[in-house]
């Protein structure tokens, strides 16, 4: 039984201490800009020993985003959940605010019930 206990709190005692080193790695990327376009955009940057490619809108494999790299350009993380995935919204319903969808479905299922409703009257 000990000889069953024994690794076990040794691998616990291993992960607790491992743990806390794991979790707090959240340290900003450092790029170094290595390439720029006619416009001034990096186009490449270095980061560590790698060179790594931009990401454009025309080039999103294998390439790193610029804001990830440290780049004040590109595309800006959503500060809110849209309330349905990108696939399923209309372009219309894309450029609305989560608070904006949720109202518009309110008021397409509260005209739907309407006629229901009337007719039950």
């Amino acid at each position: 039984m000990i000889r069953t206990i024994t690794p076990a709190v040794a691998a616990g005692l291993a992960l607790a201490t491992a743990a806390p080193a794991l979790a707090d790695h959240h340290e900003e990327t450092k790029a170094e800009v290595v390439e720029r376009n006619e416009k001034g955009h990096a186009t490449k940057v270095k980061v560590g020993e790698y060179v790594y490619a931009v990401c454009t809108p025309e080039s999103q494999d294998s390439c790193i985003n610029p804001r990830e790299a440290g780049l004040n350009f590109g595309s800006t993380p959503l500060d809110h959940w849209p309330g349905a995935p990108a696939s399923g919204l209309t372009a219309q319903e894309k450029m609305r605010t989560a608070e904006e969808n949720a109202a518009a479905k309110a008021e397409a299922e509260a005209a739907e019930q309407a006629p229901v409703a009337e007719a039950a009257e």
